[in-house]
């Protein structure tokens, strides 16, 4: 929560204030960034001076004044933006452009007599960086999925199916009283060159990927191992190699090359079987700032967790990936587990 770097940019960026809104069905990320939960209706409304304003429906006030980082909470008694308008004054306005719907915004515009402005961007660079308490957050989000991903192989030999396995790893979830990232991959034989393929009833066979990922304080993680089940070729024992090589002379290289330098780095290495970004950034969302492909124009910076995550997609696909912290002197693997080629020599069928 970067609060007072937020009313910053709102005072350089000549705004009043900043109006945002929150529905559970439909969180926005940001507001769970400064106010510190998303299962709630509410709204929060930040100036460039003074302490913000989280309001409240009267049946979620205790929730947030519980969970809540913002200490003034009110409770909604009357027409929200006659609340809004009485507490806070002035004509420019912020508001995150990519999550109001266009009802909400005419209705504003018909509310309050003022100008527009867009802060996505604006939130987009300070969730950029990391500070101690976000770090702290992936760092233990990425132990636990760590966890998970050597629990889920050292006992696939078990599982006939794709589906098998995924249901595997939901209980392991559960079990940690977690919740996911995002939709479990696992892509086995054929479904493994679908980069995003949703488990079927597949069975076992040949390289198969899982990436999966947990929130931890609503931080994400985000891990992808490939093993192999049967004995493989010498050619796929080569292209894996090929692609854990990829991964590794990425890391190697974060400080030394820009994102874009290092995306086209491991595309002259993969070549046309390359077809995704080699990463992205990872926090309060599963992708977030920076870009790491070849149309990327940001910058490496200390205290940015992204993940690194080349793959090969032919007859067959190949992905490994890990979640780092760049560093001030270099940089920190946050999930561990082995990356070397696993083989399963037999399933118990």
């Amino acid at each position: 929560m970067k609060l007072k770097e937020f009313q910053n940019e709102l005072s350089k960026n000549k705004i009043d204030y900043a109006i945002i809104f929150n529905h559970p069905n439909k969180p926005d990320p940001n507001f769970k960034y400064l106010a510190g939960l998303d299962s709630i209706f509410s709204c929060l409304v930040v100036s460039k001076k003074g302490s913000p304003k989280l309001f409240a429906s009267i049946i979620e006030v205790g929730i947030a004044k519980h969970e809540s980082k913002i200490k003034d909470v009110i409770t909604i008694n009357k027409d929200l933006y006659a609340m809004i308008k009485k507490s806070f004054a002035g004509k420019n306005i912020g508001i995150n452009y990519n999550h109001i719907t266009i009802n909400m915004f005419n209705r504003l515009k018909k509310e309050f007599k003022a100008k527009f402005h867009d802060i996505s961007k604006i939130f987009d660079r300070l969730r950029i960086t990391k500070t101690k308490e976000e770090t702290n957050y992936l760092r233990k989000s990425c132990s636990y999925i760590s966890r998970i991903m050597q629990t889920t192989i050292s006992n696939i030999n078990k599982f006939k199916t794709e589906l098998q396995v995924k249901d595997f790893i939901e209980s392991q979830v559960k079990k940690l009283n977690l919740e996911l990232s995002f939709p479990i991959i696992v892509a086995s034989g054929k479904n493994s060159k679908d980069p995003h393929h949703f488990p079927t009833h597949e069975k076992l066979k040949g390289f198969t990927i899982i990436d999966i990922g947990v929130k931890y304080k609503g931080y994400c993680s985000d891990m992808t191992r490939t093993v192999y089940i049967g004995k493989p070729s010498k050619e796929e024992i080569h292209k894996y190699n090929l692609v854990l090589e990829s991964q590794l002379e990425s890391i190697k290289n974060l400080r030394k090359l820009s994102p874009a330098e290092l995306h086209k780095q491991a595309q002259k290495k993969l070549g046309k079987y390359f077809v995704h970004a080699l990463g992205h950034g990872v926090g309060i969302e599963i992708h977030e700032s920076p870009s790491i492909s070849t149309k990327s124009k940001d910058k490496f910076k200390e205290a940015m967790v992204i993940t690194i995550e080349p793959g090969y997609y032919d007859k067959f696909g190949i992905r490994i990936e890990d979640d780092i912290l760049i560093t001030k002197k270099g940089h920190e693997i946050l999930t561990k587990f082995n990356k070397e080629l696993i083989v399963i020599w037999f399933l118990n069928h």
